[in-house]
């Protein structure tokens, strides 16, 4: 019985490791459009700060070191995450999370999936190809679920078209480290961070000088807040396995859209129902990509 209770602690804490980038990754939205505020440059700026921070208070803790080749390739991905990221963070507040959420992720599955089975010859066979388009085609249902009962405007297409093209950031964020020759990702969080910090600032431009306000401080929280979540990321890789984690960490979508209708007031009369199965059929047609 005793064993039987131990394996079950283990169980249950294995679940819960893997379950805590998906509640704080979920939660970042709504901190930022309910608590720290800003613009998308204090925004993204302050985020920026925030993990270069924790990246650094890492990698001197934890004496984690690279090569400049492979720091190089790190520091590119965090300057394409850069990219992604204030694409997203315009969207929160033009399109509301819980439209933004479940649509930035479809393209980020889509984009990196496609990506992993042409690039890095993930896809083995006929048979990989298929099921993997019939996935794909399961996500864009997902998607149109979400999507409906929900106020759209014409409008609002300009917002469509910049997350889908910032988007491509997230692609080269996920894609690049798998150039690098390191044992583990945990060593290229410090140049990846100043990739990120880098890219804050290039966006931010000539308005750099007014970026430093208030807000911009509140938003190193949401910085520490996204490391928190990467950072355990790592660990549920190593506990859950890679499908297990990615599929736990995915619930993020769920956090952050109900919690968008909700907190922020986004649904409108009969839309979380349409909402919940169109982000259950999303994360069913992820679950498949990431098992094929």
């Amino acid at each position: 019985a005793q064993f039987v209770l131990k394996v079950g602690y283990i169980i249950m804490w294995v679940i819960t490791v893997g379950l805590i980038p998906a509640l704080f990754w979920g939660i970042l939205p709504i901190w930022i459009r309910k608590i720290t505020g800003g613009d998308l440059c204090n925004q993204l700026l302050g985020t920026t700060i925030g993990i270069t921070v924790v990246a650094l208070l890492l990698t001197i803790s934890l004496h984690l070191t690279m090569n400049w080749q492979n720091g190089l390739i790190f520091f590119l991905s965090g300057f394409c995450w850069s990219i992604g990221q204030v694409g997203q963070y315009y969207c929160y507040e033009h399109l509301g999370v819980s439209a933004t959420m479940p649509l930035s992720t479809a393209l980020q599955i889509i984009g990196n999936s496609i990506i992993g089975g042409i690039v890095f010859h993930e896809w083995h066979g006929s048979k990989d190809v298929l099921l993997s388009l019939i996935m794909l085609v399961v996500v864009l249902a997902g998607i149109h679920l979400t999507s409906e009962g929900g106020n759209v405007h014409s409008c609002m297409n300009r917002s469509y078209v910049i997350l889908g093209i910032t988007t491509i950031g997230y692609w080269g964020y996920s894609a690049l480290p798998h150039f690098a020759q390191i044992t583990s990702n945990l060593n290229g969080f410090l140049p990846q961070a100043l990739g990120m910090l880098v890219a804050s600032i290039v966006i931010s431009g000539p308005n750099l000088a007014d970026v430093w306000r208030k807000s911009t401080v509140n938003n190193i929280s949401t910085g520490v807040i996204f490391s928190v979540a990467a950072a355990t990321y790592l660990i549920s890789l190593t506990l859950n396995g890679m499908v297990n984690a990615f599929i736990l960490s995915q619930l993020n979508v769920v956090v952050a859209t109900i919690l968008g209708g909700f907190i922020l007031h986004e649904f409108v009369k009969g839309q979380f129902k349409k909402t919940l199965i169109g982000l259950i059929v999303l994360l069913c047609g992820a679950t498949g990509l990431i098992m094929v």
